[in-house]
């Protein structure tokens, strides 16, 4: 009987040892699914995306310029068929499915509740609260509530302090043509196959300026945002380059980047968007100035921005040195050139050089798009007060932000390949080791019977 208690003993001890650690880390991970909503298949419509990116710029520097003030100002959602990515997600018990924008320059977490017969867009999926069992509202003492009016300014009592109601605007303190409307609550939200409850969001009954979607996830640095939400130390994104295919999105222990390229930038600090120190830029042989002040790495911007003189300063150096004729400017590019016949022409290398020693060497569709027409366009455009490395230019790199540590990171990767369901190899051989443990406790079981 001695020698069973042992093995039994040596069994149990194998068996605590043996439980990976990865397994109650990788509870800790989320995986989401990212679409590029564009007009066709898999292409975008950049006249319009020039258009909505630098209205999205706009609203990006208004901001920056009132974070202090305390007068919110977020980023735009009229992004339909300019690039902007939609999240998809499930919110309530049942879940009911939605898709939303993913956006890593505002933090509001809202959908389109009921009827919304005031919202913009009509006919996009609305989330109904009386058709799930784990909602409920927030108070104006609940502690998402006064984070919100810390940030923005924007809540209010309702039913004698038992709703907590907010108006968040998309825009200039003077601006009434972007906004969001409602009260706050919580809910469970699924985020691919996993179900986290308690989530604080926003209930929209009335929203203007929207074109397409059921609302918005809010993945910034503030409180509010899913990010902070869910404690995730990390989260990270690899964009496709074939718009028709899906990017995944990861939080928490799924975001690791491994591998060799892999570069870190720290974030500045204290800033309200995921800004970096951008020390210069090579373009081909022509070393360029660098942004002061950092530039936001943005998923909701289609385009880049940089301010002078480093925009300048690059583009003359794009124009001096593409083996092609100089076509005139559209929609806000400057350096665009004739391409009728699809010439493999040499394209000046781009790269990106970032505070702490990284270096973002960039592959030309991340630089240049074709115009039509038979014109090519160099993708960066001029700013005056925000610099953005915008999406094309971030796609096939799966960038990583480490918001415990204030660092970005970042690495070539071909997106596609990580399309698949990252949660499944770990998920199987979680299944497989609790398998195993019960087939040995029965064998256990069965010598103590003996």
């Amino acid at each position: 009987m001695a020698a069973k208690i042992a093995l039994i003993a040596l069994l149990v001890s194998f068996l605590l040892d043996a439980a990976p650690a990865s397994a109650h880390a990788e509870r800790l991970g989320f995986r989401a699914t990212m679409i590029r909503r564009t007009e066709g298949a898999s292409s975008i419509n950049f006249t319009l995306a020039a258009r909505q990116s630098r209205h999205r710029l706009s609203m990006l520097t208004s901001r920056l310029d009132t974070a202090s003030s305390r007068l919110d100002a977020q980023t735009p959602i009229k992004m339909d068929g300019a690039g902007a990515y939609d999240m998809e997600i499930s919110i309530g018990t049942p879940p009911q499915k939605l898709t939303a924008v993913a956006d890593t320059g505002s933090d509001l977490i809202w959908t389109k509740c009921g009827a919304c017969a005031s919202c913009e867009p009509q006919g996009s999926p609305s989330y109904y609260p009386d058709k799930s069992s784990s909602f409920s509202k927030l108070s104006c003492t609940a502690q998402l509530c006064d984070a919100l009016q810390h940030e923005s300014n924007s809540t209010s009592c309702g039913a004698g302090g038992a709703e907590c109601d907010y108006k968040y605007s998309y825009g200039f303190s003077d601006d009434n043509g972007h906004y969001t409307q409602g009260y706050l609550g919580t809910e469970t939200i699924t985020i691919g196959g996993d179900a986290v409850p308690g989530i604080g969001f926003g209930c929209t009954t009335m929203a203007k300026g929207f074109d397409s979607g059921s609302g918005l996830v809010g993945l910034g640095r503030g409180p509010v945002s899913l990010v902070s939400q869910l404690n995730a130390a990390t989260f990270s994104y690899c964009l496709t380059r074939d718009a028709s295919k899906a990017s995944p999105l990861l939080f928490g222990s799924l975001a690791a980047l491994s591998g060799s390229g892999v570069q870190s930038t720290p974030l500045v600090p204290d800033s309200v968007f995921y800004t970096v120190s951008l020390l210069g830029i090579s373009m081909g042989s022509t070393r360029t100035s660098g942004i002061g002040h950092g530039v936001v790495f943005d998923s909701g911007t289609t385009l880049t921005y940089l301010e002078d003189p480093a925009y300048t300063e690059a583009k003359e150096a794009v124009t001096l040195q593409m083996g092609l004729t100089l076509a005139p400017g559209r929609d806000g590019f400057e350096a665009c050139f004739y391409d009728e016949e699809a010439n493999d022409v040499a394209v000046p290398s781009m790269v990106l050089h970032f505070g702490g020693g990284a270096d973002m060497t960039l592959e030309v569709p991340n630089y240049f798009i074709n115009a039509g027409d038979g014109v090519v366009c160099w993708i960066v455009q001029k700013s005056t007060g925000l610099s953005i490395i915008g999406n094309v230019m971030q796609t096939d790199f799966h960038v990583m932000y480490d918001v415990d540590d204030s660092v970005l990171s970042f690495q070539p990767a071909k997106c596609d390949s990580l399309s698949g369901s990252a949660r499944l190899l770990p998920s199987m051989f979680e299944g497989i080791f609790v398998l195993t443990v019960l087939h040995v406790l029965y064998t256990v079981f069965r010598l103590v019977q003996q």
